[in-house]
């Protein structure tokens, strides 16, 4: 499925991907910022805050209202992470117009209200409100706290930190909970200034049809921006510890979490990502990958046992599940997949079944508006972008030669367990 791609104003890029299969129309934008242990807690606030009530609609009752009176539109604010930047993405969903039961203009109508949001928030004295901001906070700082409680997550996420200690890909997306408990409106409303004056802009606008109006509202407001100077969003690829890393953490759980990381020598813009990511497929990224059937089903070592690639940062993280007991050889038998991947010990037809896997997973994309949003934004801060078509050819090229090369830049630098309490003799 084709787009169309250009630059509204400075740092504000546009896609508009038509499509009539759908009933509705979907404008997300996006804005990426350099994630930093800074300022990471003041942004991730912001999406609650402007999608919570606007100087037009001031309050919930008002807000929900205006968007019953649009057809049930929804407007929705979320955080997310693109290598080492931090997106926090604004998406507004309504019905199509030729729906409408009188002719209205509901989608350019739902993207007045979304500029609203991001342009004329609720503000008292010029600030956030005081209620607005204790509301929010208390919210996302139980958010984050609650992580806790998802084992397998909070164990990538310290795993992630175990490997680039000293880098911004360690930040999590929304910060510590500690410090979001301390923002104040002063903060916030600065951090709002600034996120309009320095962030990447990356629009995407799904509907049936060209949507001139869309553009030109959001062109009106970020161009009206005072002093906007849009920042550069780098990741760094080129870190490598010198040194295996190793930590073992406890808590109350009765199955430990093994996260081994690796750096793959292989990052965006890279021109063998490709085939790094056919690589994952067979190591570990499909139900038929030699991590799944060798390492959890032959030898029983663990619940279950997957890898998965961050291009952007270029490094890979291998999961399972284990006993304790197991950590160990478990440990052992995940590096000797990876060596005998090195080696090219791996069939052709484990080649293709990862390589048929992941295409298939490049089909679905285009079955939604949020797979085809979600597909371009994780290439907003890319030179160019490619279609899930496009990939697919690029994917059908990759040879095994290709996969071992791949393969065999992969360098184990960090092996994180999380265990049972009172258990530090196993």
């Amino acid at each position: 499925m084709g787009f169309t791609a250009h630059r509204l104003c400075d740092g504000v890029d546009c896609l508009t991907l038509p499509d009539s299969r759908f009933k509705t129309a979907q404008v997300t934008v996006g804005l990426f910022l350099p994630l930093s242990r800074e300022t990471v807690e003041e942004y991730a606030l912001l999406p609650r805050l402007l999608t919570r009530a606007c100087a037009a609609y001031p309050d919930f009752t008002a807000l929900n209202r205006r968007l019953n009176e649009l057809y049930g539109a929804a407007v929705t604010g979320q955080v997310t992470r693109v290598g080492e930047a931090q997106g926090l993405i604004f998406t507004a969903e309504c019905t199509g117009d030729r729906y409408a039961l009188n002719g209205e203009e509901v989608t350019a109508e739902c993207i007045r209200l979304l500029c609203e949001m991001l342009f004329s928030p609720a503000l008292e004295n010029g600030l956030f409100r005081r209620v607005d901001v204790e509301t929010e906070r208390r919210c996302l700082a139980e958010d984050v706290r609650a992580q806790i409680n998802e084992k397998r997550w909070y164990a990538r996420c310290r795993a992630e930190e175990l490997l680039c200690p000293n880098e911004a890909y360690s930040i999590g997306r929304y910060g510590s909970a500690e410090k979001i408990e301390q923002l104040t409106p002063e903060q916030l409303t600065a951090a709002w200034k600034r996120m309009l004056r320095e962030a990447t802009v990356k629009i995407t606008i799904q509907s049936d049809r060209e949507m001139p109006e869309v553009e030109a509202a959001l062109q009106q407001g970020f161009s009206a921006v005072e002093g906007r100077k849009p920042l550069s969003c780098i990741t760094d690829t080129t870190t490598q510890m010198p040194e295996l890393r190793r930590q073992v953490e406890r808590m109350p759980i009765n199955q430990s979490k093994l996260v081994m990381g690796f750096r793959t020598g292989c990052a965006e813009p890279h021109a063998d990502v490709t085939a790094t990511r056919l690589m994952n497929a067979v190591l570990g990224g499909t139900p038929s990958s030699l991590l799944f059937r060798n390492v959890r089903e032959k030898l029983s070592l663990c619940y279950y046992c997957s890898s998965a690639y961050d291009r952007m940062k270029g490094v890979l993280l291998v999961q399972s599940g284990v006993d304790e007991a197991n950590a160990d050889r478990t440990e052992q038998e995940i590096l000797k997949q990876v060596a005998a991947l090195a080696n090219g010990e791996f069939t052709d037809e484990d080649l293709e079944a990862a390589r048929r896997c992941v295409i298939q997973n490049f089909e679905t994309v285009n079955d939604s508006q949020s797979g085809l949003a979600g597909w371009y934004l994780a290439q907003a801060l890319l030179p160019e972008l490619i279609t899930p078509a496009e990939l697919q050819e690029q994917l059908l090229a990759v040879d095994r030669e290709a996969v071992i090369r791949a393969a065999r830049r992969l360098r184990c630098e960090c092996v994180y367990l999380l265990a049972q309490e009172g258990n530090a003799d196993g």
